[in-house]
């Protein structure tokens, strides 16, 4: 007797893991953006102080 393989789980499992993949790299990208813009955020206030400060004090 021959029983017939189901492949519907497979396909249900390939993808899960596709759709885990993807979350994973989209965490990854949406870290890294979120680490330059606030290194680029603290280096602008910190641009603007030192900025603010020549101005005071050259009036």
């Amino acid at each position: 007797m021959y029983r017939k393989i189901d492949n519907k789980g497979q396909s249900s499992a390939e993808l899960i893991l596709i759709i885990g993949g993807l979350l994973v790299i989209i965490l990854f990208v949406g870290s890294y953006i979120s680490n330059i813009t606030n290194t680029t955020q603290k280096s602008f206030k910190s641009l603007l102080t030192q900025e603010r400060d020549f101005l005071i004090n050259k009036i």
